[in-house]
């Protein structure tokens, strides 16, 4: 296999510098196992522990903090925490006793479900630990390129007329996905359906008690023919023929999972009338693909009424690969129909937004919320931009481009 370096081993080094633990969430199979061990290498001293065998688990249970009691040095990996909740606590004494001993041991954690099922940890590791999240490959990671939009857009160091090589879009979502179907798999559909049957039947069965775990796959289903749509949990729950309490507690636990996310709304006082819902997308473009029963490479002609759609969540899973901390993704909708697909905001409020067009060409018309944005909030908005499928960086006015879908992983 192919080995691809993944651009969160920076931030971990950097992490580490000023905290004790780094905990590393993310959905089953997006590499943590194989970053961790990768991470690991760099230190004289790696103990490495897996939950996920049952012996180590057994041990772990009996006498909480047990595994790692005697470990006064190096690095000490946990793979899968979230399956010895009680021994968050033994976590945190560990590290008060060699920070007491000025002993350099540090902890990297790994689970498979969002922190925010795990209160105790975030409680018992309060001011000892980052969280990071770790997504399937993005672009930049699988060709090797720096991924550095956001921070250009910030920057405003776009360079115009410059052309960029174009590349298949359904090739590169078939490589940006999971490690293992990327690299590995030949039967992609295989692959997609066996991942959604382990996660229905192991970690949402194991996170929550399910009265119809049969109606998931389904559920997930109708999620994906709503992709990049307002939310609206009544309508879901009619589709699902579930009762609304139901259909929420089903979706918040696929984004538990990291199968969906929502994006949040962006609504400031620039008007009196925001749409106040979120948008849902997948977290795996790959994956959407698959339930919505097309390929990559046939998609537009297979889904036409969802391909603009589809490319648009994969701009967005790209996006957030390469979120710089302290940047939040959000969209803009009033209820009047300006709309903006992303608006990207960093801490002390400066603002870039970002248009999605399925299409080789771009218009003045493109930008017309764009510049409704920039007329609202001159001190605020830093840059617009059209994502596109051409091939040329191209500036529309003052702090307005258009940008090829490359410039998400060439620039």
């Amino acid at each position: 296999m192919a080995k691809i370096n993944r651009i969160l081993s920076q931030t971990v080094r950097q992490d580490f510098q000023d905290i004790d633990a780094v905990f590393i969430n993310g959905g089953r199979q997006t590499g943590k196992s194989t970053f961790v061990e990768n991470f690991g290498r760099q230190y004289k001293k790696v103990f490495y522990l897996s939950l996920d065998d049952i012996t180590v688990r057994a041990a772990e249970l009996t006498s909480p903090g047990s595994i790692f009691e005697n470990i006064d040095s190096g690095l000490i990996i946990l793979d899968e925490v979230q399956l010895i909740p009680g021994s968050f606590w033994a976590i945190k004494a560990k590290i008060d006793r060699v920070r007491r001993q000025r002993r350099a041991v540090k902890f990297l954690l790994t689970g498979s479900a969002d922190i925010a099922l795990f209160p105790q940890l975030a409680e018992a590791l309060v001011g000892r630990m980052y969280t990071r999240t770790m997504y399937p490959f993005s672009a930049a990671e699988v060709f090797k390129t720096p991924g550095t939009l956001v921070e250009k857009l910030f920057r405003k160091s776009l360079q115009p007329l410059q052309i960029l090589p174009k590349q298949n879009i359904s090739s590169v979502i078939e490589k940006a996905t999971f490690p293992r179907l990327a690299l590995q798999v030949k039967d992609k559909t295989a692959w997609c359906q066996n991942y959604i049957s382990t996660l229905v039947e192991r970690d949402i069965k194991n996170l929550a008690d399910i009265d119809r775990i049969e109606t998931l796959p389904g559920l997930l289903s109708i999620l994906a023919n709503r992709v990049g749509g307002l939310l609206n949990d009544s309508d879901l729950a009619n589709a699902a023929k579930l009762s609304l309490m139901t259909l929420r507690r089903y979706r918040a636990l696929f984004e538990n999972v990291f199968l969906v996310s929502l994006l949040p709304p962006w609504h400031k006082k620039i008007e009196k009338r925001f749409v106040k819902s979120p948008k849902i997308y997948f977290n795996d473009t790959r994956l959407l693909c698959h339930l919505l029963g097309v390929r990559p490479d046939n998609a537009l002609r297979q889904r036409q009424d969802l391909y603009g759609f589809i490319l648009e969540n994969f701009i967005l899973s790209e996006l957030k690969k390469q979120l710089p901390g302290g940047h939040t993704l959000y969209h803009f909708r009033t209820q009047d129909q300006k709309e903006i697909d992303f608006i990207i905001e960093k801490t002390g409020g400066d603002l870039v937004a970002l248009e999605v067009k399925a299409a080789s060409t771009v218009s003045p018309e493109d930008f017309k919320h764009i510049r409704f944005l920039q007329k609202a909030l001159p001190e605020r908005f830093v840059c617009g931009a059209v994502i596109y499928q051409g091939h040329k960086i191209l500036q529309i006015d003052k702090n307005l481009y258009a940008l090829p879908i490359e410039s998400l992983w060439q620039l």
